[in-house]
């Protein structure tokens, strides 16, 4: 009997062939890396490491499982960065790639007994390793795109005079409270209280920027600092580097308090943001609020409530937010391709305008790995290395 379902090309015949090798890989690595982890100094070990990785990898593409293959170049890619000393916060890298060789084996026995290879549902981690090695979130692509407030109308009369030195000095106070709140909650000490006085001191800046669009960034921020209280939102290695974005955010809004009114806080971050509101489930107050005002109900749905309804498949994001993703998706392609179509046209070319279009090809590449079609995503990602050489 074939080992393809109707509708599905993956061969799960295939799989059973290599999950064995591949749980062996793992263990080894998983090895290799608590040896690392005990003596440091012995670089040999993270190499024996990377090198079990790069197998895992190499099988992974082989029989064609692109989303498990995703997390694995991604596992990679972290072993590499580590390999080279290029991770800022090693302590936590080497957590992130502990989790995820851990949990590729339970998503490879997911994935053949719900007969359907989902990498967004490691989104979550695959966030973490991102930013343990400093990339971008995937959370910034085209798999999720809720639709952000910018063109709500916006207050016309100022309030407050950001300049005054007694709102600077109330703004450095808060900020401080921040610092010292977010790293209690990076030591993992009473993450509870201080992801509750976090969310306060978010609440707080919320209320000061009012008639700004940065109310609109603290109050999202504080619906995360209340997920992290109610353990509906996880502190992992993103969650964490979006916490220190905080801080910058309020440096750069100190040092240039004269420029408030007219600045718009970053939509990459208050996507990523709402990223993990979506993931949560919305059950507490705050969480609840934002997820009806940005709409994000079926964006992600969650494990609990799939297996209310009797579903032991795979979980993610619904029908309708796949459609949507396909839209952006095919609207972003859209784009690339008319900027092709001009630069091909044009009697005077530039290689700066070629280069123009990597950082959107890469998220092109991003987006299709997310979703699972590995052979167009890589496709996307060698045109776009190529255009960089």
């Amino acid at each position: 009997m074939s080992g393809v379902t109707m509708g599905d090309r993956h061969d799960y015949v295939a799989l059973d062939w290599v999950k064995g090798e591949i749980s062996e890989t793992l263990n080894q690595a998983r090895q290799a890396l608590e040896a690392y982890v005990e003596t440091p100094e012995d670089t040999t070990r993270l190499r024996f490491c990377l090198t079990y990785i790069h197998q895992v990898h190499g099988t992974l593409q082989m029989v064609e499982f692109y989303g498990a293959a995703l997390l694995a170049e991604e596992m990679e890619k972290l072993a590499q960065a580590l390999m080279l000393g290029n991770c800022v916060h090693e302590a936590e890298a080497l957590g992130v790639l502990m989790q995820a060789i851990l949990q590729l084996p339970a998503y490879l026995d997911r994935v053949q007994s719900g007969r359907r290879d989902m990498p967004m549902l490691l989104l979550p981690l695959l966030n973490d390793m991102r930013t343990a090695r400093g990339e971008k979130l995937l959370s910034e692509t085209a798999v999720f795109s809720p639709q952000l407030r910018s063109d709500e109308p916006q207050p016309t009369e100022q309030l407050i005079d950001y300049s005054s030195q007694p709102v600077i000095l109330q703004l450095r106070r808060l900020r401080q409270a921040m610092q010292i709140t977010h790293a209690a909650i990076i030591r993992e000490q009473d993450v509870e209280r201080n992801s509750h006085q976090l969310g306060r001191v978010f609440l707080r800046l919320q209320q000061l920027f009012q008639g700004t669009r940065h109310a609109e960034l603290w109050a999202i921020f504080a619906g995360v600092a209340e997920g992290l209280e109610h353990g509906s939102i996880e502190s992992g290695a993103a969650i964490r580097q979006l916490l220190r974005t905080a801080d910058r955010e309020l440096r750069q809004l100190l040092d240039e308090p004269e420029t408030i009114t007219q600045r718009e806080p970053n939509p990459e971050l208050l996507r990523n943001l709402l990223f993990y509101v979506a993931k949560s489930g919305g059950n507490s107050p705050r969480l609840a609020e934002l997820t009806e005002h940005y709409q994000l109900s079926g964006m992600w749905v969650d494990e609990q409530s799939q297996a209310a309804q009797g579903d032991s498949g795979l979980v993610g994001p619904d029908q309708n937010t796949m459609h949507s993703v396909a839209a952006a998706l095919n609207e972003e392609l859209l784009q690339v391709k008319e900027r092709l179509d001009l630069f091909v046209r044009s009697s005077t070319r530039s290689q700066s305008e070629l280069a123009e279009l990597i950082p959107d090809m890469k998220r092109i590449a991003d987006t299709l790995a997310v979703l699972g079609l590995g052979q167009p995503g890589g496709c996307c990602r060698s045109r776009s290395s190529g255009s960089s050489s």
